[in-house]
């Protein structure tokens, strides 16, 4: 787009497809003097920067707007251009026939895969044969979805992809999520989110829960969720009922083991989630709950030699007593 400046240029590019999801804002500046330059978005983000080019990943289905100017900071010399803006229109289509509520979820599935869940609801304007159709990007690469779920008119409102290019170890890279969609009553207006991969990723439940007895103290051990994360980066929450009295506890916990003081006689349901925590990334949502273990100590029970560990035994149902 030409401004009408010799030395300032700024080029908005646009593709109405999913393979051009987000789009580059150039600056290129001709001058030999240092330069900040102020960006204000859409979506209000204001930033400087001494570069001569900016480029932001924005959602464009309501249109984008970028105002920028230069301030030539020299010695005790200070001196500003004017603004300059441009602007892209909105995405084509009637209005509320965009889907709603969108939502996603990523899980480690196995070591280096993601699997990618997400769901909405149709637009309130969308007649009953609208198709909506959902692509993913992640860094350079664009997805269509392989597998869709069905309300009862037959209109897409699930999406699921079993392997993605989503990299686990990475750190706040965004996801960019595009639906659009097609019917013969109506023209579908697309509609994009981005998602910090750190947020709507689902961790994995830890595994291999084990119980032991020490004197009177109830021992829990566990290993990590699947994760490229190692143990140092997971915090968890013991959930422990006493079946006898009612009582109930949650206990947040930083380590992959906890010890409690329990009494003979009374039974226990144990289970544990997990989540990251802030050492190594952002939290994101925390895992499903592990399989309830039922810890029945009767009244006659043994004791357990001091300064030594007496393994619990499993009835392979969930319910361990020592034996």
């Amino acid at each position: 787009m030409d401004l009408g400046f010799n030395w300032l240029l700024i080029q908005l590019n646009s593709l109405n497809s999913p393979q051009c999801l987000a789009q580059s804002l150039q600056v290129p500046y001709f001058a030999w003097q240092p330069l900040w330059v102020v960006l204000i978005a859409i979506f209000y983000s204001k930033y400087d920067t001494r570069r001569t080019h900016s480029v932001r990943t924005a959602a464009l289905h309501d249109g984008f707007s970028a105002r920028l100017r230069t301030l030539l900071l020299q010695e005790d010399l200070e001196v500003c251009s004017d603004w300059v803006e441009a602007k892209l229109p909105p995405l084509p289509g009637a209005a509320g026939t965009s889907v709603t509520n969108l939502s996603c979820v990523t899980r480690v599935t196995i070591p280096g895969n993601v699997s990618l869940c997400c769901t909405w609801l149709p637009g309130q304007g969308a007649p009953e044969d609208t198709r909506y159709f959902l692509f993913y990007r992640y860094e350079t690469h664009t997805e269509e979805c392989p597998a869709y779920t069905k309300d009862k008119w037959n209109r897409n409102i699930e999406c699921r992809f079993s392997r993605t290019q989503i990299k686990p170890g990475e750190i706040d890279k965004l996801i960019v999520i595009h639906i659009n969609g097609s019917s013969q009553g109506a023209a579908i207006k697309p509609f994009q989110q981005l998602f910090n991969q750190n947020a709507i990723e689902k961790v994995n439940i830890p595994r291999n829960i084990s119980i032991s007895l020490q004197q009177n103290d109830l021992l829990a051990m566990w290993e990590k969720p699947i994760s490229p994360f190692h143990e140092e980066c997971f915090e968890y929450e013991f959930y422990l009922i006493n079946l006898k009295s009612g009582n109930k506890q949650i206990l947040r916990i930083p380590s992959n083991s906890f010890r409690v003081r329990v009494d003979v006689g009374s039974r226990f349901s144990i289970r544990v989630r997990a989540n990251h925590n802030l050492l190594c990334r952002a939290r994101g949502l925390w895992s499903d709950w592990t399989e309830t273990i039922y810890v029945a100590l009767p009244p006659d029970l043994p004791t357990c030699p001091t300064q030594q560990t007496c393994k619990i035994h499993s009835d392979g149902k969930n319910k361990v007593g020592l034996p």
